[in-house]
């Protein structure tokens, strides 16, 4: 007896068939097409352009894998590559691919280029101030590098905003990290490690001016009155003319306002209280991501 097909089942093939007529009919973009690295790399260039992500990224992929370390299409190819993960939002991958192009051709143009491209796919990955900065911390080490191996590529200025940036997330970490061993953990010397850490690293950032202002209160509550003393001299020269600092302290005696300040950048500051209990182990920092 021959088999009948339901009416269901040949809803189901006819779809199928449909489906695969039009798979045959649709080439797609398969970097196998394509006779030469050259040609190659220029479709996947169109395909980026067009924000045809997916494949950009599988062009320049068969061209890494496939191009000799001598080629001069390898360091683009990688350099799009990144471009392409870092569009996608896939941003360790973008930080590995600009990585080696400054690691595999640092004398290639698109060497700064792709350090701050580097650089700007670490911050991404680190969203908020609260969580693990270690992808921060790589940020700043390859912006940093950036500064000194080409001090004179126009990459430059927006790396230093960028560290800047960075520098007041380390210290705003820093800061509530102190504030909470104050009020979670109630313990005072962890606490002034932190806003010693801060005033010190990153004596420019917001968090430093409320760091000091911490420092002389729990001085102030502990009673040390010489290293309470000492951070009010370290705010006067640093925030003339700051309600909160003239709240805590008082006016600036004439003594010590005879010079004009110094510009922010440059501030010397008063050097630092080294009485607390424990100077020599800064805590872990709590737990928050």
């Amino acid at each position: 007896m021959r088999y009948v097909p339901s009416r269901l089942e040949w809803r189901l093939m006819l779809l199928l068939s449909v489906a695969a007529a039009v798979a045959g009919c649709s080439k797609g973009f398969k970097p196998q097409d394509f006779a030469t690295p050259e040609a190659l790399f220029k479709a996947s260039l169109q395909e980026f352009e067009r924000k045809k992500w997916d494949n950009a990224q599988v062009g320049f992929e068969r061209l890494t894998n496939d191009l000799s370390s001598r080629d001069p299409l390898l360091a683009p190819a990688y350099f799009y590559l990144a471009l392409t993960h870092e569009r996608k939002q896939e941003y360790l991958l973008a930080a590995q691919a600009f990585e080696r192009v400054t690691d595999g051709f640092p004398d290639d143009t698109l060497a700064p280029t792709a350090m701050l491209g580097s650089g700007r796919s670490y911050q991404s990955i680190w969203r908020r101030p609260s969580l693990d900065p270690e992808q921060g911390q790589k940020a700043a080490s390859v912006l940093r590098a950036l500064l000194s191996s080409y001090p004179d590529s126009k990459e430059v200025e927006e790396a230093k905003q960028r560290i800047a940036t960075l520098e007041e997330w380390f210290a705003q970490k820093d800061y509530e990290t102190g504030v909470h061993y104050i009020r979670v953990r109630r313990a005072i010397d962890p606490a002034i490690i932190y806003f010693k850490d801060v005033v010190t690293t990153y004596p420019a950032t917001k968090a430093a001016r409320l760091s000091w202002l911490r420092l002389h209160e729990l001085y102030t509550k502990i009673r040390w009155k010489e290293d309470a003393a000492e951070t009010c001299t370290a705010m006067w020269k640093a925030y003339p003319g700051d309600a909160d600092v003239r709240a805590a302290c008082g006016v600036q005696p004439a003594d010590t306002a005879a010079a004009p300040p110094a510009p922010r950048d440059t501030i010397a500051l008063a050097p630092l209280p080294t009485r607390s209990p424990v100077v020599y182990a800064r805590p872990a920092p709590v737990g928050r991501g």
